[in-house]
């Protein structure tokens, strides 16, 4: 059986997902429940950059983001960003080079700069 697709938790999502003072927390959380709901039932698997992730839960399995699979971070994936076009913000550039290498498509984040690429970006009142 072929894995379902993949859905990136960006930065900017996993914060507002994680900080109930946010601005964005309850279209984040919102948007979180649905794509839990998605991944229970199969139909996706939910993936963040592993340094992203740890910002707010360290190595621990047990917590709000514990369905999230860490994408892990390497050497060549660093020489990817240095040689991206967005290398001056390497963040932006790692969570990129992280949806590229790991096809992904489908992106949630409330950062309006991934909708200049051929992604789709929830959740859908992030659009401008």
């Amino acid at each position: 059986m072929m894995d379902p697709p993949k859905v990136l938790l960006e930065r900017s999502f996993l914060h507002a997902v994680a900080d109930s003072a946010h601005v964005n927390h309850e279209a984040a959380a919102a948007e979180f429940l649905d794509l839990v709901t998605q991944y229970e039932a199969q139909e996706i698997l939910l993936v963040a950059v592993h340094t992203h992730l740890g910002e707010l839960v360290g190595l621990d399995r047990k917590h709000v983001f514990a369905p999230v699979d860490r994408l892990w971070v390497g050497r060549q994936h660093h020489r990817a960003v240095r040689r991206s076009r967005v290398a001056d913000d390497p963040e932006f550039a790692i969570t990129l080079v992280m949806a590229e290498r790991h096809r992904v498509r489908t992106v949630a984040t409330f950062d309006p700069r991934f909708h200049d690429y051929e992604l789709t970006v929830v959740p859908a009142a992030a659009i401008d």
